[in-house]
């Protein structure tokens, strides 16, 4: 993955040697060093000038990795500089890095003062590049990519207690959490500064919700121009590509771009699947050349240690995008992708009203009753992820138990705090993703986007962004100004089907729901048919049928006999080896479905070996 990465001693008469973290880097990035006396610093990028640049001045050496789109945003202070580093260092030089706030970007970057032999960390306002940091008696070692971290060899390769149990839980990680013991994610909008008197932090902006100015339908138009504007600079350069999918979020993306600006690219597992034919429509619809990525189920097994070392150790949402991502790269400089619209302007995770008919569970357009004042532990609770509770219960050693819920308590206590107790606690869901949106287990494919290409994210555009930020949570749960806002922007795009349900994107969503549940009726009494597959691993959308592709398909069924056999490496002191035998066991048996936790074990196992993690016991973490 693109990104940063570098040491620093606090005696400077020391310098230190990246040349290891750098033998990390996989052929075809550009990877360039910059070294002081007492800091040398690396970047890597697909190219140059490409998803970064670097600016120097007397003392001052500047690197950024990603992009920013507004280089103009800071006339009133500094003339327009030539390239985003120039910007972040101009604004170093009259000390208005404050400023920073006004930046439209996704990107992180270094500043190193060798006057003062200072080292700044820069993320972003979301944190969607994460900069990861080692410190030791005042010495930092610090990495966009984990595994690049990891192979400098004063940082331990121990497991982390606290990571362990997020991740089996949530299948992701919070706050300043990582999987490696001792190895720090930096904070969103965080300003990170080391020298010889020690660290100071300070934030540049703080994820707040307000009252909107508007009522829905205004802002559905507002909207509406917003998401055409962030489309109109993220869509600038040649060889744009989009992740098509058959939702709302990449539809929205193609529809507020120019007729024939973006080429699409779909992947399914089988050629006739219905998501398939959605995007082929939409793409036609608005002139985009398309392409079919059609990635066999049981492939993804191949691919799983690369996932793992992309996402950094991380859950990964999707397997198949890094299977089927390196072609697109070799055709797109740049990829966009309507990633986070769904959880942004849709609540895809806020806590919704659920409602079972026939056998059936579907979501309902409207927020669940919650807490006046709701804990961290009611968030946890209710999280639509990671395995049932009382799997996880007898997943953790029966002495572990205390310190496992005692860690996730605190852990989640100290993330959501500013949002638990405003005005609008449901915001505390969503700030459990976007506190950082690189740790979210979705965001894990984005990652593997930018292993081949540079990637662009308007969910994420400030001016989206800041139109999100107004919705109240009942207006996001519901996803009327969403719908409203892509039926502006192109009305035959709300005319297609949406893939997620077969019905009209531009459809009531309570008449989607009602419908929802009749043709789930008419399913369970037989008078209609589920679509045919070309087998049980396949599915009508892009996923898989995880439940039977880990069951019943050769590779994979003989990959879990595998981990398995080796189950003791895996424990770290913490989970019970006979229930992680158990839950493999009667999931091959086709007794129980444990397919949530065995996706965390194959991750898991993956991690293991191919970061060579440490063979002892987790402590508990203070």
């Amino acid at each position: 993955m693109i990104g940063l990465f570098g040491s620093y001693r606090t005696n400077r008469e020391i310098s230190p040697d990246i040349s290891k973290m750098q033998a990390t880097i996989p052929d075809g990035y550009t990877c360039e060093i910059v070294s002081h006396s007492g800091c040398s610093l690396g970047s890597v990028s697909h190219g140059f000038e490409s998803s970064g640049s670097t600016a120097q001045s007397e003392d001052l050496t500047v690197i950024l990795s990603g992009e920013i789109f507004d280089l103009d945003v800071c006339n009133d202070l500094v003339p327009k500089p030539v390239n985003a580093a120039k910007l972040i260092l101009s604004l170093v030089k009259i000390r208005k890095l404050d400023q920073l706030n006004k930046i439209n970007g996704q990107y992180c970057a270094v500043i190193y003062d060798s006057k003062n032999h200072r080292l700044s960390l820069v993320t972003d306002r979301l944190a969607t590049f994460p900069l990861h940091v080692w410190i030791q008696s005042g010495n930092v070692t610090f990495a966009t990519q984990m595994f690049t971290l990891i192979a400098d060899s004063s940082v331990p390769r121990r497991a982390s207690f606290d990571a362990l149990a997020q991740l089996f839980t949530m299948q992701r990680t919070i706050g300043k959490s990582t999987p490696i013991s001792g190895v720090e994610a930096l904070s969103a909008a965080s300003i990170v500064e080391f020298s010889v008197t020690g660290r100071s932090e300070q934030r540049y902006w703080n994820l707040e919700w307000r009252k909107p100015n508007f009522s829905n339908g205004e802002g559905a138009e507002l909207l509406a121009v917003a998401l055409k504007n962030a489309v109109r600079r993220h869509s600038t350069g040649s060889d744009i590509g989009l992740l098509l999918s058959g939702g709302f979020d990449s539809r929205a993306i193609l529809a507020a771009s120019n007729p024939g600006a973006l080429s699409s690219w779909t992947t399914a597992s089988y050629e006739a699947n219905p998501e398939l034919a959605i995007a082929r429509k939409v793409a036609a619809l608005y002139e985009s050349k398309h392409k079919s990525l059609i990635i066999d189920p049981k492939d993804t097994l191949d691919v799983i240690d690369q996932t793992v070392i992309e996402s950094g150790g991380l859950y990964p949402a999707s397997t198949p995008m890094s299977a089927f991502l390196p072609s697109v790269g070799k055709s797109c400089q740049k990829i966009l992708s309507g990633h986070g619209l769904d959880y942004t302007l849709r609540g895809y995770y806020l806590p919704a009203r659920f409602i079972k008919v026939a056998g059936s569970r579907t979501r309902l357009p409207m927020l669940r009753h919650i807490s006046n004042k709701p804990t961290a532990l009611e968030v946890l609770n209710h999280l639509r992820q990671g395995p049932p509770r009382q799997i996880i219960e007898k997943l953790i050693r029966k002495n572990k138990r205390n310190d496992w819920w005692q860690s996730l308590k605190i852990n989640m206590e100290n993330c959501l705090e500013p949002w638990l107790e405003s005005n609008e606690p449901y915001n505390a869901w969503d700030g459990f993703i976007l506190h950082a949106v690189s740790k979210h287990y979705a965001f894990t494919g984005m990652m593997a986007v930018r292993a081949v290409s540079d990637l662009r994210l308007p969910a994420f555009d400030n001016e989206v962004l800041d139109l999100y930020l107004q919705m109240p949570p009942s207006w996001r749960c519901s996803g009327i100004m969403a719908q409203r806002a892509l039926k502006i922007i192109s009305p035959d795009a709300s005319h297609i089907e949406n893939a997620n349900t077969g019905f009209t994107m531009g459809l009531n969503p309570w008449v989607e729901v009602s419908r929802l549940f009749l043709r789930a009726a008419l399913r369970r009494i037989k008078l209609q048919k589920r679509p045919s597959l070309p087998s049980k691993f396949h599915s009508t959308g892009s996923w898989q049928n995880l439940d039977a592709l880990y069951r019943d398909e050769p590779n994979h069924r003989a990959h879990f006999k595998e981990i398995d056999n080796r189950i003791d490496s895996l424990s770290f002191g913490i989970l019970d080896h006979d229930t992680l035998h158990n839950c493999i066991k009667e999931h091959l048996e086709g007794s129980v479905s444990h397919t949530k936790l065995l996706r965390q074990i194959l991750t898991h196992d993956a991690w293991v070996r191919t970061y060579k993690i440490e063979q002892t016991n987790c402590s508990v973490e203070k």
